[in-house]
């Protein structure tokens, strides 16, 4: 499990954050239950990996200053629990506008690609 949420929270960072896929890497574990969770859920990390994608093809999308493992496990439970539904997709983005202020495009575009 520890690796695997390595993996994810370094995908957070530079896939989100600075718009470059790559899922391997170091980033600090979590005792977070709701990261754990994130990190266990098959579905949701091949969303994610789409949306890695995705972002990389967006010449608009811009680096989302997510810089911090507390800013990495925070931002990997909202996505999870929007990806679950348990937030709707306009609170993600309230969050993310919120948190991070001059990224309302990023966080639309995340929006957008939820199921």
């Amino acid at each position: 499990m520890n690796i695997r949420f390595k993996k994810i929270s370094s995908a957070i960072v530079i896939g989100l954050a600075l718009s470059v896929p790559l899922i391997q890497g170091c980033a600090s574990t979590s005792n977070d239950p709701r990261a754990i969770a994130a990190v266990e859920d098959k579905p949701f990390n091949a969303w994610f990996d789409n949306l890695v994608n995705q972002v990389q093809a967006d010449p608009k999308y811009k680096r989302i200053p997510i810089d911090t493992k507390v800013q990495q496990n925070e931002f990997l439970v909202w996505l999870h629990e929007a990806y679950r539904k348990k937030t709707s997709k306009q609170e993600l983005t309230q969050k993310i506008n919120s948190t991070y202020p001059g990224h309302a495009y990023e966080a639309a575009f995340i929006a957008s690609k939820l199921p």
